[in-house]
């Protein structure tokens, strides 16, 4: 869809005041149906049609829960200025190019923390952008061995194997070999984002130097480059996703230093541990004493805990009916609406704050 027609529908979408007290009250916290109708005192039909406005104008992000289909606000259309807005719908000059230079930085500020990548987009639009910050890091006018290549990249992510080999896919890099001599990288030629600044550092880093200042670099067997990384944080998540995906259990957010939780549940886990915590790193959290406290105490003051699961053999009806055992007893354990915990409802699966 061009720019000026998604911003034309976008408009139209929040110029009618039902919709803008929808847009409210999903900010505030994603629901259902029913959970819509019932706390703006409308008929669940006019919900769902207003909802169906807004779906088409890209506003909002749909997830099955058991039996009901939770409606969520989708952070990025919101974040645009009304002025950006206008000007795209008015096809004002220049405003296509600064809506795309806008995305890219969006896009890069949500994948990149202190220089270093969380993870790579599944998104294959976003994946493109933070690959481009990659060749960045790539001076145009040399070439690299295959372990220079590694330690580039490792600099940002520790997975340099899957970066090296989308780099040369998307043809942001080359590579060439001739017969009896190691293999050769290069970038390809000028790249749509800027430099990022290295971790570590405070500056904007102008393509790849020979070195890496205050790095350890590794040869294995094959003569292959990697800084060695912190791999505490990172083998802990590692194990979290092996427990939690494609299980169905009760989960929380564990704040170290004072205690309190946050309780949820989930019939896949690894859902809802995973947006937790992209929330909370990019400060956008729906509960705001726990992003209060994430920014206050820092990320290291926090865990991502499974609490139980189903067993992997129940499917269905069995799975649901054992996993709301497991809800009880969760929430008779933790009282999920006491001082301990910042759930402010025992509905931990549909509404966790």
């Amino acid at each position: 869809m061009p720019e000026r027609e998604y911003a034309t529908r976008l408009l139209q979408a929040l110029a009618d005041p039902t919709r803008l007290r929808l847009v409210a009250a999903l900010l505030e916290q994603p629901a259902c149906v029913e959970d819509l109708a019932e706390r703006l005192a409308l008929s669940a039909p006019t919900i769902s049609h207003h909802l169906g406005k807004l779906d088409q104008a890209g506003l909002l992000n749909r997830r099955r829960e058991q039996y009901y289909t939770i409606c969520e606000a989708r952070p990025g259309p919101l974040e645009r200025t009304l002025r950006e807005l206008v000007a795209t719908a008015a096809d004002q000059p220049g405003a296509g190019q600064a809506r795309l230079v806008q995305q890219r930085q969006r896009i890069l500020d949500t994948f990149f923390d202190g220089g270093r990548l969380r993870q790579l987009p599944a998104q294959r639009k976003k994946r493109q952008v933070v690959l481009a910050a990659f060749a960045a890091d790539f001076a145009p006018d040399r070439d690299y061995a295959e372990a220079e290549v590694n330690a580039v990249i490792t600099r940002r992510f520790d997975d340099y194997c899957t970066v090296r080999r989308e780099l040369v896919d998307d043809r942001l890099l080359s590579r060439t070999a001739e017969a009896g001599k190691p293999q050769r990288y290069r970038r390809t030629g000028e790249v749509d984002v800027r430099p990022l600044p290295l971790p570590g550092s405070s500056g904007t880093c102008a393509g790849a130097t020979d070195s890496i200042p205050g790095a350890t670099i590794a040869m294995d067997n094959h003569g292959s480059g990697a800084v060695r990384p912190d791999l505490r944080r990172r083998k802990e998540w590692i194990e979290l996703y092996k427990q939690a995906r494609k299980a169905a259990g009760v989960y929380c957010v564990r704040n170290t230093t004072t205690g309190r939780i946050l309780l949820g549940s989930s019939v896949n886990l690894h859902g809802p541990l995973n947006r937790h915590r992209s929330e909370l790193r990019m400060g956008s959290h729906r509960c705001l004493e726990l992003q209060a406290d994430w920014n206050r105490l820092g990320e290291d003051a926090f865990t991502f805990e499974i609490l139980a699961t189903v067993p992997a053999a129940l499917a269905g009806l069995e799975r649901d009916e054992a996993l709301r055992q497991l809800e009880l007893k969760a929430i008779a354990e933790h009282e999920p609406f006491a001082e301990r915990c910042y759930n402010t409802s025992p509905k931990i699966r549909l509404r966790q704050i």
